[in-house]
């Protein structure tokens, strides 16, 4: 495998992407869209029981996110679903940062403030509720 290559599929593997198929001048890599929380808590809320599984099931089936890589010249070219690519190369940074936050502080002390907004949409959802009916 060419060295620009090799060292781009590295830093997808880093990334989370999982290689699929690598040949000497290309490279397939698989990955998965970002789940998205608050459309699986807004489907909880308005189909309670199987609103969660189903959501579930949709995610299965359409996250699946693929790139491709191939040399040309000298020159690595990527097609695919870059568009995750480069919001994950974007937030790459704060990514790190919040997981060695984790490993030093733990969990809950460096997450608490966006529980506590969960904490607080779920209680002004409940409130709304049980105003409307």
């Amino acid at each position: 495998m060419q060295q620009s290559l090799a060292q781009r599929v590295d830093g997808l593997i880093e990334l989370g992407w999982v290689p699929r198929t690598m040949t000497e001048t290309s490279a397939s890599l698989v990955g998965r869209r970002p789940f998205s929380w608050w459309v699986f808590l807004f489907v909880i809320m308005f189909v309670p029981v199987f609103g969660g599984i189903l959501y579930l099931i949709f995610w299965l089936i359409t996250s699946r996110a693929i790139v491709f890589l191939h040399v040309e010249g000298e020159e690595v070219v990527s097609v695919g679903d870059l568009w995750l690519v480069s919001s994950q190369e974007k937030n790459r940074e704060a990514f790190i940062q919040q997981q060695q936050k984790i490993k030093e502080r733990g969990f809950l002390a460096v997450m608490w403030p966006q529980l506590l907004a969960f904490l607080a949409i779920m209680a002004l959802w409940i409130a709304f509720m049980k105003w409307y009916s």
